[in-house]
């Protein structure tokens, strides 16, 4: 066995020269390297660009929202408007083909008629599409001509309105031919200015609110 060498120092004191004694100050702080920096803000740079990637990406996705759902709203409505008119049409039709189906059958038929199918021939409701005679027609009554009595005033307010125009003959009650001479006579006095157009003859308005004493 070799001899071994003489050491001057103890196990503790190699210790103690090893080991670093503790201290309770901060340790002083180095300058911050260059490529640290560098690394740093490129970093940063990278981070800016994904934020505002990511902005635009959700404004784009926004904007699209906005535009899906007016582009949804417009087509509801068109749809709307579009049933609408149909329907529309669909009722005009309708009552434009039942205005034409009553032209067609000239009897007006009432709660309670009793009616067979004959009723229903066109024979038959040609019968009901011939015009009454009206036997009420006071010209024919009275067997005067029309023309012979535009100085007759009363005759002439009795076919006439308070306005002065002419009575229709669902008022009148004349045949085709005695109200056209009536028509014919009311336009010759109030041409030749014996019976006013715009309201009734004086005569008859003072016998209205001044009536004679007996």
């Amino acid at each position: 066995m070799p001899p071994r060498l003489p050491t001057t120092s103890t196990p503790s004191a190699i210790a103690r020269s090893i080991v670093r004694p503790f201290s309770t100050t901060t340790p002083a702080a180095l300058p911050p390297r260059e490529h640290d920096s560098a690394a740093g803000a490129s970093n940063s740079r990278l981070a800016n660009i994904n934020n505002n990637r990511n902005h635009q990406q959700q404004g784009q996705q926004r904007r699209g929202d906005v535009a899906s759902r007016l582009l949804a709203r417009y087509k509801n409505r068109s749809n709307e408007y579009s049933r609408e008119k149909a329907a529309q049409m669909d009722f005009l039709k309708n009552q434009k083909m039942s205005n034409d189906f009553l032209k067609q059958m000239p009897r007006r038929w009432e709660a309670g008629d009793v009616y067979s199918p004959h009723d229903l021939s066109p024979v038959e409701m040609q019968k009901w599409r011939k015009r009454s005679v009206r036997n009420n027609d006071v010209i024919d009554a009275l067997g005067i001509s029309p023309l012979d009595m535009y100085k007759n005033f009363s005759l002439i307010e009795h076919f006439t309105s308070p306005s002065g125009m002419i009575n229709h003959s669902n008022l009148t009650r004349l045949r085709p031919v005695n109200q056209r001479k009536v028509a014919k006579m009311v336009r010759r006095v109030q041409g030749m200015g014996i019976y006013p157009s715009v309201h009734a003859h004086p005569e008859m308005l003072r016998d209205q609110f001044f009536q004679r004493r007996n």
